[in-house]
């Protein structure tokens, strides 16, 4: 399963709701500059994983992933995270990012809201043919989708009986194979 970028499911919302961090001088070996959190998430209405993909880019070079940090929304969960996900694009820089999001920003609670009313509107727009989005969003269930515009495209195959890249902790096989 593929995931589908917030901004092409909610470009308005996304827009006003994406965080960026402003480093105005390095820390914890991080250059100065602007980060931001573009949000992904898997639009399978069938599936319950309650997750978020944040893609960390700087301002300078957006289409350059820095970091892939998975989060879910249930603490209890064995894959709540956050963490580097390891089938998505890092950088020399995915460490010190994962501590400063985690610090400054997954440390909100209502940001965390937030990110779970994102989830909640991607797949309500993927039932919803009335949506501006369902078209795009059928389009990424039912095709291979090599050609979708992602942040952080997979470009490596996912083995049977690998962790399922849409982050819901299960094996690939009894999770996302089956529709793919």
């Amino acid at each position: 399963m593929y995931l589908i970028p917030f901004y092409m499911v909610e470009p308005g919302l996304a827009f006003r709701e994406t965080r960026v961090m402003h480093l105005m001088e390095g820390q914890e070996g991080l250059p100065r500059g602007s980060y931001g959190l573009l949000e992904s998430y898997c639009p399978d209405p069938d599936c319950d994983c309650r997750r978020v993909m944040l893609h960390v880019v700087e301002e300078k070079r957006p289409e350059e992933v820095l970091a892939s940090i998975s989060f879910g929304f249930d603490p209890e969960s064995e894959m709540a995270g956050p963490f580097l996900d390891p089938v998505n694009p890092q950088s020399a820089f995915s460490e010190p990012l994962l501590e400063l999001v985690e610090r400054l920003v997954l440390s909100n609670s209502d940001y965390v809201a937030r990110l779970e009313w994102h989830y909640k509107l991607v797949k309500e727009a993927a039932v919803d043919p009335a949506h501006p989005a369902y078209d795009r969003i059928q389009q990424v269930l039912k095709e291979d989708a090599r050609d979708f515009p992602m942040p952080a495209p997979w470009k490596e195959r996912v083995g049977r009986n690998d962790p399922c890249p849409c982050g819901s902790g299960k094996k690939y096989k009894y999770c996302c194979m089956r529709r793919d």
